[in-house]
């Protein structure tokens, strides 16, 4: 009976720490719930509140953002964040403000050899039309430390982005762009 009775008790703390197990995971679930609640309530506005509307001109972004619309640019994101790869952003280009997406991060290789676009041997663009084939500049460069390479989402060979101008500097990025 002896043994009957540990076993019983081992059995029932068992129990009891699996709920304790449950319990917590639940606690944190809600925990990070209400985190990520609390940072769209007041993060979020603050980001609009400090963005600048832009109206795009141009079809380099398509499907994504087209023509006519008007997208906010916040500078406060990378305040608080890291620049990502495929990060829609705000460059000062001198000449007017364009929007591109991050796909070149520091010391990252670039290639487009007029077939496809990649980078660092990954193919991120593959068959270019080949009717702009013979426009698209063949290229290949080696990112420095706080250089990025931006691209239209269209990939088409007029839009003006990092195979024209060269990788961007992080002093070039306004911002990200959040949304419409």
């Amino acid at each position: 009976k002896l043994f009957g009775i540990h076993t019983l008790k081992f059995n029932y703390m068992n129990e009891m720490n699996k709920k304790d197990i449950t319990i917590r995971s639940n606690n944190n679930r809600v925990l990070l719930s209400i985190l990520n609640e609390l940072t769209n309530r007041i993060l979020l506005p603050i980001y609009y509140l400090t963005a600048n509307r832009f109206r795009v001109i141009g079809h380099c972004m398509e499907p994504v953002i087209n023509d006519g619309e008007r997208v906010f640019i916040t500078k406060m994101y990378y305040k608080l964040n890291k620049i990502k790869r495929n990060d829609i952003i705000g460059i000062d280009n001198k000449k007017k403000i364009e929007i591109k997406r991050i796909i070149g991060m520091p010391n990252d290789f670039v290639l487009c050899d007029g077939n496809y676009i990649s980078v660092n041997g990954k193919a991120i663009k593959k068959n270019i039309k080949k009717d702009l084939q013979n426009n698209v500049n063949n290229f290949k460069v080696k990112l420095k430390e706080s250089e990025y390479f931006g691209l239209g989402d269209d990939y088409c060979p007029q839009c003006i982005d990092s195979r024209k101008y060269g990788p961007i500097t992080r002093n070039q990025i306004i911002g990200k762009v959040l949304g419409r």
